[in-house]
């Protein structure tokens, strides 16, 4: 079916959003501490399509396209949406009066719900605007010498990876990469390809949490006490795992953490965390300069100067919305949608997937290609035939295809639309 007869049919099933969706009345008595669910275990709830049904309402999305790129950032639901756009027009409304007199007492206690949130201190986190921002403040934070070593992979982020080129160019560093295994046979092979390039000059060892590329989970932790062990501290880019994995910050015991909220804590766009170890925090560098406050005062990394605080408000009825659900449930649900189109193409051949399929090393973020098949070509044939956002990742050496992430919102119908989408592709392209 051609895209324009698939929206002309409605067949993305969206005639029912702008009814019965979720508003601030339904919400006046505030977020409730726990939906309303059936009795079970979080794996049991994963396929409780009738509570999901529920949270789906609470969401607004466009009916002109089946979003499976959840992966860029996740929309706010409709409370959160609210919560901003109130504050908004109340922080307009008390101008300087607020900035001056309450906005530092609304910061930390925004400060304090994040940090509960993570487990971690607050005197341990900032509030940036995304997980760029929060890795740049750490890479660019370091006092390295000459010849001192930082290891990171062949699948970190791209502006993480420019990061530490900038950091080497300016400072004469040394980068060392190492290859992790795309279906690695269990933890230790991963935390092995880690602890090789590790010498005695290496100062830092940079770990995507969980890969944006394949949406592959690493060993945190594991990485993070082997590499203590040797005297190297670790830097953690969390940007798809936080508030997507059930796990705390303090469960991985790492030096320094960045993430994105607007991507799996689903708040307003525009909303990081950098997470410093406390006895850390004195000797890392300011991005702006800030010599106001004590050295091992967080707060010293976080100038920016004026922002928009209402995006704090989301923030803070995001983090309700997250522990309504259940960090659990909410990871198991993640889990469960890739594995419901996944499950179709592991022994397909001409479908390649190269996101492990043992669950305990992924959650929503799957990378799929077809044999012979430039990943744009077939990103645009998903959408251009079967109208699925997807987000393509040509000519990658290590994991090239298109990346697929289903969110919160996806129903199941739209992993069957993909399921029949791909194998399209591979019988046709």
């Amino acid at each position: 079916m051609e895209r324009r007869e698939f929206l002309r049919t409605g067949a993305l099933g969206s005639a029912a959003v702008g009814s019965g969706l979720l508003t601030s009345k339904a919400w006046a008595q505030g977020v409730p501490s726990q939906f309303e669910r059936s009795s079970g275990t979080a794996v049991e709830l994963a396929k409780d399509e009738a509570f999901w049904r529920a949270r789906r309402r609470e969401f607004a999305p466009a009916p002109d396209f089946i979003n499976l790129e959840y992966g860029y950032f996740c929309p706010a639901p409709l409370p959160v949406l609210e919560a901003e756009q109130r504050g908004s027009s109340e922080i307009n409304a008390r101008a300087s009066f607020f900035m001056r007199r309450e906005m530092r007492d609304e910061l930390e206690a925004t400060r304090g719900d994040l940090a509960a949130l993570g487990g971690v201190s607050p005197e341990e986190v900032c509030i940036t605007r995304n997980t760029t921002e929060s890795m740049n403040i750490i890479i660019q934070g370091l006092d390295l010498e000459k010849g001192d070593e930082i290891v990171y992979s062949d699948q970190d982020y791209g502006s993480m990876v420019e990061a530490l080129r900038q950091k080497e160019k300016r400072f004469g560093i040394v980068l060392k990469q190492v290859a992790v295994p795309l279906y690695p046979k269990n933890d230790a092979e991963v935390v092995a390809a880690f602890e090789d390039a590790i010498t005695p000059r290496t100062r830092a060892l940079h770990v995507t949490h969980m890969i944006n590329l394949t949406g592959q989970v690493l060993p945190v932790r594991k990485i993070c006490d082997m590499a203590h062990a040797k005297g190297v501290e670790v830097i953690v880019d969390s940007a798809h795992a936080f508030a997507h994995v059930d796990y705390k910050v303090s469960d991985l015991g790492c030096d320094y953490l960045g993430t994105s909220l607007h991507k799996w804590l689903c708040s307003p766009v525009g909303l990081g965390m950098l997470y410093v170890k406390k006895d850390k925090i004195a000797k890392l560098w300011g991005l702006m300069g800030d010599t106001a406050r004590a050295d091992d005062d967080i707060r010293k990394l976080e100038r920016l100067g004026t922002r928009p605080y209402n995006h704090h408000r989301g923030l803070r009825e995001a983090i309700r919305y997250h522990d309504a659900i259940g960090s659990a449930a909410k990871y198991e649900r993640l889990r469960y949608l890739n594995t419901y189109w996944t499950s179709h193409f592991r022994d397909h051949e001409r479908v390649v997937l190269k996101t492990p399929e043992d669950p305990a090393r992924h959650g929503a973020i799957a990378n799929v290609g077809v044999k012979g098949v430039d990943a744009k070509d077939l990103g645009a044939f998903l959408y251009d035939r079967y109208a699925i956002l997807t987000a393509p990742i040509p000519n990658h050496p290590v994991a090239s295809g298109v990346r697929v992430t289903p969110g919160l919102p996806t129903p199941l119908r739209h992993l069957d639309r993909l399921v029949e989408a791909v194998d399209a592709a591979a019988k046709l392209l």
